[in-house]
């Protein structure tokens, strides 16, 4: 008679499978390569199949938008000259960048569409080889069609006369959206959002931008992406509660909280706060009370607020204390991308997280407030 088979003890399972967490992050924290990659996984916004959308209407094109379209012209044709299309190439490409253009106005203004059609020819010039640059795409019209299908999708969600409650909103959004967005977690941070921007002095919308593209990211490699930052931010947390500082857990837990905020860099932002006429009660001085308040979104929103007022003062060539309001549709595209890669956003390059969150801005422009 064959012996019944015992089942495994639950404890006994649970510890080896936690040992071996540990020893795989342990291996993970002395390898840089492997920090990077998984550090970034969830930074990564891929595009991915949604319910095709109507694109955008083309509106008749008045005067006034020629002369508008007209100015943004010669930075396209100059990038297209680096890569040297054949003529009907380029006509081609010419007549679909006008269309874009007039959807553009019609679906964001003029202001928002000016700032897109600078970010398509900065994509543009970085995709010649020559100049050893990132892009986005591969291809001129690559990028021309990723815009048609940001533009179907904005006027679809902003379009409509009713466009019901938060909840149905962040649904449509979720459902339709190019790539994966985290609506519900902007909305839920509304309050937090607009106290931090107003604070700053900044757009509601770039915050906004920035907080779902980095929550939009917890859900990388099914799920896998938000539970190994909570788990290594926990981890950092606790050690740098024991023994005053994280040191190798900490290494895959630089950016902590509801946008990603960078601890080192949080607590260089006293002065700054205080120029804006910001005080924190207790501003923290140690690596355990940094993590222990960017735990907290409403402070989370205002360091990473104070932060990225100082990459965009340090933009317009403005000095670090400086108060001036950074609201323009440019700062939609080069917010995102200081918050996300300063050394990128400093060199004029274009990468999937600051491109995504130029139309994620437009749209928290007009859905957020």
């Amino acid at each position: 008679m064959m012996a019944r088979a015992q089942r495994p003890d639950p404890r006994r399972v649970r510890r080896g499978r936690t040992i071996s967490m540990l020893v795989a992050l342990a291996l993970v924290s002395f390898s840089p390569n492997a920090a990077y990659y998984l550090g970034h996984l969830y930074g990564r916004v891929a595009p991915r199949d949604t319910p095709e959308l109507p694109l955008a209407p083309v509106p008749d094109a008045t005067r006034a938008d020629i002369q508008a379209y007209a100015t943004t012209l010669p930075e396209f044709t100059a990038a297209l000259d680096d890569l040297r299309p054949s003529d009907r190439r380029r006509v081609t490409l010419l007549e679909r960048h006008f269309r874009v253009y007039l959807r553009a106005r019609g679906t964001l203004g003029r202001a928002q569409a000016a700032s897109l059609m600078r970010l398509i020819a900065a994509e543009v010039r970085n995709q010649n080889p020559a100049r050893a640059r990132r892009s986005v795409f591969s291809s001129p019209e690559a990028a021309l069609a990723d815009v048609e299908r940001w533009l179907a999708f904005l006027h679809d969600t902003l379009a409509r006369p009713q466009r019901g409650t938060s909840a149905q909103l962040a649904a449509r959004i979720r459902a339709h959206a190019p790539v994966p967005m985290a609506p519900d977690v902007v909305f839920g941070n509304r309050t937090g959002l607009l106290r931090a921007a107003n604070a700053l002095h900044l757009s509601p919308a770039i915050l906004a931008a920035i907080v779902d593209n980095e929550q939009a990211g917890q859900a990388s490699g099914y799920g896998l992406a938000g539970l190994l930052r909570t788990f290594t931010d926990t981890a950092a947390q606790r050690a740098a509660q024991t023994y005053g500082a994280s040191g190798l857990t900490g290494r895959l837990s630089q950016t902590v909280g509801v946008a990603q905020m960078s601890w080192q860099d949080a607590l260089g932002q006293e002065e700054r706060l205080r120029a804006h006429g910001v005080h924190l009660a207790r501003f923290p001085r140690t690596e355990a009370q940094v993590r222990a308040l960017l735990n907290r979104p409403a402070p989370n929103l205002l360091l990473s607020a104070s932060r990225l007022a100082g990459y965009l003062n340090h933009e317009v060539g403005a000095g670090p204390l400086d108060v001036r309001r950074h609201t323009d549709a440019w700062a939609f595209f080069t917010g995102p991308g200081w918050h996300n890669n300063p050394a990128l956003a400093s060199s004029g390059q274009t990468w999937p997280y600051a491109w995504n969150g130029f139309f994620k801005a437009c749209l928290y422009a007009r859905a957020l407030p």
